[in-house]
């Protein structure tokens, strides 16, 4: 069935861990990370074959690691996503975080040349897994609605000053593998029982409790909802990290304590999950 062309299509990368029917649903086009982990090298798409990637990471003796999708990727994914639509957005996960931006910089540069009737812009949402897909997920509202690509590009980069992360994880073990903490952090977190409550957001990046149980850390995470989003019509997606059912307690406290225009759950792609490990759960928002 061929679809109704639009002024605007959305590109974006795995790094958003949107599901299967969020990127059908609002005709997504998704360029996927990479991760090897054991000598093994998958695409991080949310394919049956990631299904057990946690348990296998909790047992590997190696360091995943990730790669960006190459421009070549983002160029096709923006061929493809043109077809229907006049210009393409491209929302890349940080460029602090991974090369993916720069990589579709130089895909829009190639389209543009084969295009010039098209424009293909990138816009870096300074954010990754359940903050980019809500930035993603706004920009598709805004570019079903018929508006311009300077109009989509302006509601994508009002949602990220507005939206927050904040996640619990469950052991620093896998940050200290990437190099990112030093091991007495570990060793005196495990000892300690804290579950490290940590905020990503473009204006704080780190840790902003460190409770001694998982509900602690769970009503730390509610507690920081509710002072941003209480009376106020907010986005939330929860996340979680092989934790589904700390996740759907959350999702029930999101549903009966808030006024909500959207909620749902994803579990995060193993492009962030190689570094936070199994056990994380969190929630990003953003309120209208």
């Amino acid at each position: 069935m061929s679809q109704k062309k639009r002024k605007v299509a959305i590109v974006t990368d795995s790094a958003a861990a949107l599901s299967p029917e969020l990127i059908s649903e609002h005709g997504l086009n998704v360029a996927s990370m990479e991760i090897t982990i054991d000598g093994s090298t998958f695409l991080d798409d949310g394919s049956p074959a990631l299904e057990g990637f946690y348990a296998r990471l909790e047992t590997s003796k190696s360091v995943p690691t990730t790669t960006a999708p190459v421009p070549e990727k983002y160029l096709e994914k923006m061929r493809l996503a043109a077809e229907n639509a006049d210009d393409v957005l491209c929302i890349t996960v940080s460029a602090r975080l991974s090369a993916a931006y720069d990589s579709a910089l130089v895909a829009a540069e190639i389209f543009n040349e084969e295009n010039p009737e098209k424009s293909a812009r990138v816009l870096d949402s300074q954010l990754a897994a359940s903050s980019q897909a809500l930035i993603v997920l706004e920009a598709a509202r805004q570019a079903s609605r018929g508006v311009d690509i300077e109009d989509v590009e302006l509601s994508a980069s009002e949602v990220v000053k507005k939206v927050r992360l904040v996640a619990m994880l469950d052991t620093l073990k896998y940050i200290h593998r990437s190099g990112r903490v030093p091991r007495i952090a570990v060793w005196a977190t495990d000892l300690l029982s804290i579950k490290p409550v940590m905020e990503f957001s473009i204006e704080k990046i780190g840790a902003i409790a460190r409770p001694r149980s998982t509900q602690r850390g769970l009503g730390r995470i509610r507690a920081e909802m509710e002072s941003d989003l209480a009376g106020k019509n907010a986005h939330v997606n929860i996340i979680h990290a092989g934790a589904s059912q700390n996740a759907e307690h959350l999702r029930e406290w999101v549903t009966e304590n808030l006024n909500t225009s959207e909620v749902f759950v994803t579990q995060f792609h193993p492009f962030m999950g190689a570094h936070t490990g199994p056990g994380l759960v969190g929630a990003s928002w953003w309120a209208e």
